[in-house]
């Protein structure tokens, strides 16, 4: 049910934002989203220039908080200026340029690496609508990722120490029994 009114709460922000942006694209998985870019001062797109692309957004709906991470792929260099709602969340970080290697399309490698522009930013629970405009791109066009993975809950944590507790507990107990028998 819980799951339902997520679906319902997203669909309904992604429709009413469509007013506002050219292309809205829904976050509903830990995976990454693509989006492509022009020159430094572009927006987002939703596709490459030679098809007449249009800016895009992200939507989501948060029940919790949310790490949200953006990192440039292809060519090195780039660097984005990210948006959550219309305000200014901050830059990636500048890359080294120190490696020109070609780690293909691994959103998880460029944002580990040093070479590739990255950022993290915590997001709270509601509504978000997350935007990019390209601050840096020395070779132009390009692409990059955004990805959204929930923070554990607290409630998640207590309950792993507590099960480890009854573990180490259990251990205990057999060991001291064993101990017993033996002398």
């Amino acid at each position: 049910m819980k799951f339902a009114h997520s679906l319902i709460a997203v669909a309904l922000s992604a429709a009413a934002l469509s007013a506002h942006a050219d292309s809205v694209t829904p976050v509903t998985t830990p995976d990454w989203n693509t989006f492509y870019f022009a020159d430094a001062g572009s927006h987002w797109l939703d596709d490459f220039a030679a098809n007449a692309p249009g800016n895009l957004s992200f939507s989501l709906s948060l029940s919790g908080p949310a790490w949200l991470k953006v990192t440039d792929l292809g060519t090195t260099g780039d660097v984005f200026e990210v948006f959550d709602n219309g305000r200014s969340l901050g830059l990636t970080s500048a890359p080294q340029l120190a490696n020109t290697q070609d780690i293909g399309i691994d959103f998880d490698a460029a944002f580990a690496s040093r070479d590739w522009s990255h950022g993290q930013w915590l997001l709270g629970a509601g509504t978000h609508v997350i935007t990019g405009l390209v601050s840096r791109s020395p070779v132009g066009a390009g692409i990059g990722g955004l990805q959204v993975t929930a923070v554990p809950e607290p409630d998640a944590y207590a309950l792993l120490l507590a099960g480890l507790g009854l573990l180490g507990w259990a251990a205990r107990r057999r060991a001291v029994r064993g101990e017993s028998v033996h002398a």
